[in-house]
């Protein structure tokens, strides 16, 4: 492909966490990014404050997932009360498998700002005031219209990224909307600031009588959510919320129970909503990309929408880098939406059961014996964290192996050991970098390779991924996955399974497999 008369390789419409999120993992692998908002100031408001174990996974090589959980509150307890405020039941949450605890809570506004510092670190600032007004296609990028105070202006960009929220231009400009449906009820809710002498760590839902409400913790604050009923404010479903009409319904609600009730000082946020859910038919038009909630949307029921959305973008990410640093083939691109579709699917399913719980106040329900089981609560932990979602459906995922417990599609846990057996245990988390493709070899013992296997092997991923490969020899946790059968496992930038392949015990698998799968999937551009 001819050099390009471009501004950059990539422009990133809005700077919330989803668009910054995108822009660092971007320019960690060595893209030209510049990211663009059309506020002149960064805001501070909570929004969004749920931050999961799977999207710290993925943020931890950008030297920010450490920062957030130092920020962020932690959560031990999600405990029910009815309408009586008794307690039926408390949830709590189990150390997964992770370095990073399920679901901690921090206002949007602070991982925004520790995104936005370690970006600016890499010499990315946030071009603040400029307002994306439209896009044209060409035939080697897009020309992407801006305004600021100083007037109009035009950017060139090969690929342009929206990830400009719920009300998303970029959408707009594409002629797509969100299909889906809009839940039949209306919230209130509020950033209650309290005063408090300990660190909260528990969330509190209420099953009230006549609605339903519950409180997450956060910095000396609580977000405080509603429903409302049919005759409350009627004409009300968006926008700022009078402090006394929240107050009214606190006091109906935690308010009216001592041991739930917090004195509040004052109301850093208030609004009206309603929730909604749905997703674009599709994430990609051409050379313009939707990521967040530009792209889909769910209930906030579990705190799923923003960790979703920064999945996309570290999905995206990784994928423009393999296209324009590797040499694969624009197909490797139209699997973004098939992985993310396939994502959401199972997010907003999540969501919906969760919403429906709560609106439907089906207190009793919690009482059923199998709930409070140690396996039932384990696994409910896990889906909190979000560590158990796989992909399957875009066409490169390939698994030639005969069996096993990890499969292509699948993440790779960080705490399994890829040791040698020649030394001390080392887990996925230090091997995982963010940028690199990571090829393991899984044998019984380090022995039973030689240098030439080896050299076989590292050749075939150097040659295709242009150098962005590590290689591992392991026999610990990696070998256990498939023993007694050798294996090789290829895995991407996000730490997903790719390809597997293995071997019949005392063997090694065949180079030429490995090879195949990796002219099909980086050889694209050569032919084009």
């Amino acid at each position: 492909m001819k050099p390009l008369n471009i501004d950059c390789e990539v422009l990133v419409v809005g700077a919330g966490p989803v668009g910054l999120a995108t822009a660092l993992s971007l320019t960690a692998q060595g893209v030209a990014v510049r990211v663009i908002d059309n506020r002149p100031a960064r805001h501070a408001i909570a929004r969004a404050s749920a931050i999961h174990a799977r999207t710290l996974e993925l943020l931890a090589p950008f030297a920010v997932a450490d920062r957030i959980a130092a920020y962020a509150q932690p959560i031990h307890h999600v405990r029910f009360f009815d309408a009586a405020g008794q307690e039926i039941f408390t949830r709590q949450l189990r150390a997964i498998d992770s370095p990073y605890p399920a679901q901690q809570n921090l206002q949007q506004w602070q991982t925004e700002w520790i995104l936005a510092e370690q970006l600016l670190a890499r010499g990315v600032e946030v071009e603040s005031s400029t307002r994306f007004t439209g896009f044209l296609p060409e035939v080697d990028g897009v020309s992407v219209s801006v305004e600021t105070p100083s007037g109009k202006s035009e950017l060139r960009c090969r690929y342009l990224v929206g990830a400009d929220g719920a009300k998303s231009s970029v959408r707009a400009s594409c002629g797509m909307r969100v299909v889906g449906k809009d839940y039949p009820e209306r919230w209130i809710a509020a950033q209650l600031d309290i005063e408090h002498t300990v660190v909260l760590t528990d969330v509190h839902a209420l099953f009230g009588a006549e609605r339903f409400a519950f409180a997450l913790p956060l910095d000396g604050a609580l977000m405080f959510f509603a429903v409302l009923k049919p005759e409350e404010y009627p004409d009300k479903s968006s926008g700022p919320a009078a402090p006394d009409d929240v107050m009214a319904i606190y006091r109906e609600t935690f308010g009216a129970y001592p041991q739930l009730a917090s004195s509040v000082r004052g109301m850093s946020w208030t609004g009206y909503f309603v929730m909604r859910s749905g997703s674009v038919p599709a994430f990609r038009v051409g050379d313009v990309f939707l990521a967040g909630d530009a792209a889909h949307l769910v209930s906030a029921a579990g705190g799923y929408g923003m960790n979703t959305g920064i999945q996309d973008g570290i999905n995206l990410a990784w994928r423009l880098a393999a296209r324009l640093r590797l040499g694969a083939g624009d197909a490797i691109l139209d699997g973004y939406t098939v992985d993310r579709q396939e994502i959401f699917e199972q997010i907003n399913s999540m969501s919906d059961a969760a919403h429906r719980m709560m609106v439907e106040r089906d207190a009793a329900a919690l009482g059923n014996p199998e709930l409070r089981s140690h396996d039932y609560m384990a696994a409910a932990d896990r889906t909190v964290g979000e560590v158990g979602l796989a992909y399957g459906r875009d066409r490169m995922w390939r698994d030639e192996a005969v069996n096993g417990q990890f499969r292509a599609g699948m993440r790779v846990p960080p705490t399994a050991d890829f040791a040698t057996g020649e030394g001390a245990s080392r887990h996925w988390s230090g091997v995982y970098d963010g940028v690199n493709w990571v090829l393991v070899l899984a044998v019984d013992t380090r022995t039973s390779v030689r240098t030439a296997d080896i050299r076989r092997l590292d050749l075939a991923a150097l040659v295709w991924l242009n150098g962005r490969v590590r290689l591992v020899v392991a026999s610990g946790d990696a070998f256990a996955w498939n023993a007694p059968r050798p294996t090789v496992y290829l895995v991407r930038p996000d730490g997903y399974i790719a390809f597997r392949c293995d071997a019949e015990p005392g063997q090694l698998p065949d180079v030429g497999r490995l090879t195949a799968w990796l002219v099909e999937n980086f050889a694209g551009s050569l032919a084009e």
